[in-house]
């Protein structure tokens, strides 16, 4: 019982197998590719959804990743020590773009390479995400052709045939996507449309043209859901 209980011990004990010059290395490099990751981050990030401190977040879980591999190396024991230590942690950060997802799983991947020794790998990835990411935002892979908007008027119902008027001048397609009437005044409908605007024609023209010719008591134009980020 005893030597068993000393086999268990030496088992768990943790001695470090790698020494502090690869600590260093592995850190450095998790570092600068990690922070190739954010910059290309910044650089193709498109949207209102911007955060300073989730730029951070992806070279620090970087680093914490490499050192959990390092700490970790092939023992066993060790990893499962890690999970349990882990699993009383909950995250609750809410993730507002599964492209942002992708980020946090490519510094956990760099950290993990860095951690186990494949700098090389690791750098490979980095560079070859890198090219794809910028490619995707130079030739804008995934952008809709179109320019949809909803526009809400509120306006008398006479006005109606002079607004469809001028979505069939401005417009690729239109559509009426529901009409309020309210019973306090029932001269004014809310009328909400969804237009896809043609490729000369500026939302700020179209407004413009509205109020001049249709004389609508409020305009409310909303970007499209595949125009911009929130």
């Amino acid at each position: 019982m005893e030597d068993l209980s000393q086999d268990l011990l030496t088992t768990l004990e943790i001695t470090p197998s790698v020494t502090l010059i690869d600590l260093v290395i592995a850190l450095v490099t998790s570092a600068v590719l990690n922070f190739v990751l954010a910059w290309l981050y910044i650089r193709t990030h498109g949207g209102y959804s911007y955060s300073k401190s989730y730029v951070q977040s992806i070279v620090l879980v970087g680093l914490i990743v490499s050192l959990i591999m390092i700490v970790i190396g092939s023992e066993i024991a060790r990893a499962f020590a890690l999970v349990g230590a882990m699993s009383i942690v909950r995250f609750r950060t809410p993730v507002k773009d599964s492209r942002d997802l992708i980020f946090i799983f490519a510094a956990i991947a760099v950290g993990m390479a860095a951690g186990t020794g494949f700098h090389l790998y690791a750098a490979v990835f980095t560079g070859f995400l890198g090219a794809l990411l910028l490619a995707f935002h130079m030739f804008k892979f995934g952008d809709l052709d179109h320019r949809s908007y909803v526009l809400k008027l509120r306006l008398s119902p006479g006005d109606k045939d002079t607004v469809a008027k001028l979505c069939r001048e401005h417009c690729r397609h239109f559509a009426v996507v529901s009409i309020t009437r309210t019973n306090e005044d029932a001269a004014v409908e809310d009328v909400v449309y969804e237009v896809d605007l043609k490729p000369r024609v500026s939302y700020g023209e179209f407004v413009e043209k509205l109020r001049e010719k249709a004389n609508p008591q409020s305009i409310n134009l909303l970007v499209g859901e595949g125009s911009v980020n929130v």
